[in-house]
């Protein structure tokens, strides 16, 4: 099971990295059309807008897998290692109850917005897929962190 959240979370860093470039390659491409021929791209900004929802959603189960989150560690770092894992354990068991209901709360919210139909303003997009995929994202994290909390009573890989 475990390998299967370490596979998810590959796959959606991989999705991520690519969001993150078609980032700058949108947002140079339109530069280049309003430098070169004074006519910019339609809708850009919301291009823009999503693929940043992609990166950071998908991009946050392997930043917390490689511990690179900001944390406090000054004064935790001056704890007994046992103590250091049980702070770590608890906090990975809140990180999980309220990264659930987030996710619970985008995907009802994703809902809502199929229900209505709703579109983005210029192009039109579908903006429940944005937010089910950024639900995706907050799911993943919740599973990695999970996956830790379980780290501190068994063995994992």
């Amino acid at each position: 099971m475990f390998y299967l959240i370490r596979g998810l979370e590959n796959l959606l860093k991989v999705i991520a990295a690519a969001a993150l470039i078609g980032m700058a390659l949108v947002t140079g491409a339109d530069v280049v059309m309003r430098g070169v021929f004074n006519s910019p791209l339609i809708g850009v900004e919301e291009i823009v807008a999503v693929l940043a929802v992609l990166a950071t959603g998908f991009g946050l189960a392997y930043t917390h897998s490689q511990r690179s989150n900001i944390g406090v560690e000054f004064l935790i770092s001056r704890l007994k290692k046992r103590t250091r894992a049980r702070i770590r354990c608890l906090t990975d068991l809140a990180g999980v109850a309220l990264f659930a209901l987030i996710t619970w709360r985008l995907v009802l919210y994703g809902m809502s917005m199929a229900k209505v139909g709703h579109v983005s303003m210029t192009l039109e997009l579908p903006t429940p897929l944005i937010i089910y995929s950024l639900a995706a994202g907050f799911g993943c994290l919740t599973l990695v962190q999970f996956k830790d909390f379980l780290s501190f009573f068994v063995e994992v890989e």
